[in-house]
């Protein structure tokens, strides 16, 4: 029987779905039908800018450490490969893109990450992101033909929204943090004066505890075939939910959630659930704004299929050094059905090249696209 917080939490999520005014959860709505993007004018001239001051902010961290880095998401906390398997019992609207075959396995590979721009202790509260490369994936190409891509590119965070919101609210404050920098008091600062800035301040209350307890998301929008939602990737062990006890503490080494990753690792493997959000109205699941959580009485997780990484040693040298900097990965890099949704995923295509481009300029080395898991140490 269930406790009286299940039948409640039940209760609110009916009632919450009863007085909501989107379409029914199952009227999915197609990812090009009108309303779901709108390019303003103004946005090549604004992505322009925005890539340059992300040049300035990876140039401040090869300044410190002679060495450049990703223009986001620059510290590596572990790095592990694994196995993606579709659902085999996967209903007929959810057989898009990777996920058309059931019971399809694919490899796979995975960054956690911290997500800030410089390198930072892990006592530092903040956003911890997660890339994974699916690799032999088969389809039609966002790029367009090419025997040397067989991967799609996907990256989560542990937030389910983008406090940048879009385009325009992520010059604002890319142009704040590349001015104070060096000064996280003054940055800090100036980011309350704003009128967003219970938004903006939002990803630094995040629980700073055990990655491998986390839940990730997409943040913004992608295409899912004839359709359009948010992904995300969900503890499927409770031995990953309960390290979510852990929490970082001022007196543990600055290196302690990657230390945290090597010690789980080497004991035990790691399974997440892959599930996906469909939308069924811009005004309640927008693309443009991605600061907006999804609500799920209205866009309900859907299970697609299961993320599987056994014990490993997930911070090798060797590893590091090579996913760092050989790896070559870009959320448009991938097939047309996930195709990137909304102006800050249109910005990432052009500020994700030019952070390769810098990086491999300022450390006099090649990047390239890796299409096995074999080639990763």
């Amino acid at each position: 029987m269930a406790s009286i917080t299940d039948q409640l939490s039940e209760g609110y999520r009916a009632a919450k779905k009863a007085v909501s005014s989107a379409p029914p959860s199952d009227a999915y709505l197609r990812w090009d039908a009108p309303g779901i993007e709108e390019i303003k004018s103004t946005e090549e001239q604004t992505t322009r800018e925005i890539a340059d001051i992300m040049k300035k902010m990876q140039k401040h961290n090869f300044d410190q450490h002679r060495h450049a880095f990703r223009a986001t998401h620059v510290k590596t906390q572990g790095i592990v490969k694994g196995k993606l398997t579709v659902n085999y019992d996967l209903p007929i609207h959810l057989r898009q893109g990777i996920f058309a075959e059931a019971g399809r396995v694919y490899d796979v590979a995975a960054r956690f990450a911290n997500e800030p721009v410089f390198l930072q202790p892990d006592q530092s509260p903040g956003p911890r992101g997660l890339s994974l490369k699916v690799f032999g994936v088969n389809g039609e190409l966002l790029e367009g033909p090419s025997e040397a891509n067989t991967a799609q590119d996907f990256f989560f965070n542990n937030a389910p929204m983008i406090e940048l919101t879009d385009i325009d609210t992520c010059l604002d404050i890319m142009k704040l943090r590349e001015k104070h920098f060096d000064d996280p008091v003054t940055l800090k600062a100036k980011t309350a004066l704003r009128t967003d800035a219970l938004k903006q301040t939002a990803p630094g209350m995040l629980p700073n505890t055990n990655i491998i307890s986390m839940n990730f998301y997409t943040q913004s929008a992608f295409r899912f075939g004839g359709y359009y939602g948010h992904m995300g990737l969900f503890p499927a062990d409770d031995k990953m939910s309960k390290k979510a006890s852990e929490k970082v503490q001022s007196a543990q080494s600055r290196e302690v959630l990657s230390e945290w990753l090597k010690e789980y690792f080497t004991e035990r493997g790691a399974k997440y659930e892959f599930k996906i959000q469909l939308g069924t109205d811009p005004a309640h699941h927008p693309t443009e704004d991605a600061s907006v959580v999804w609500d799920e009485a209205t866009a309900p997780y859907q299970t697609l299929g299961f993320l599987e990484f056994p014990p490993q040693d997930p911070l090798s040298p060797a590893r590091r050094v090579f996913w760092e900097d050989q790896m070559s990965l870009s959320p448009w890099r991938g097939l047309s059905a996930h195709k990137p949704l909304g102006s800050i995923n249109r910005l990432r295509k052009v500020v994700y090249q030019q952070s390769q481009k810098n990086r491999d300029e300022l450390n006099a080395n090649s990047s390239r696209d890796v299409n096995s898991v074999d080639a990763i140490p």
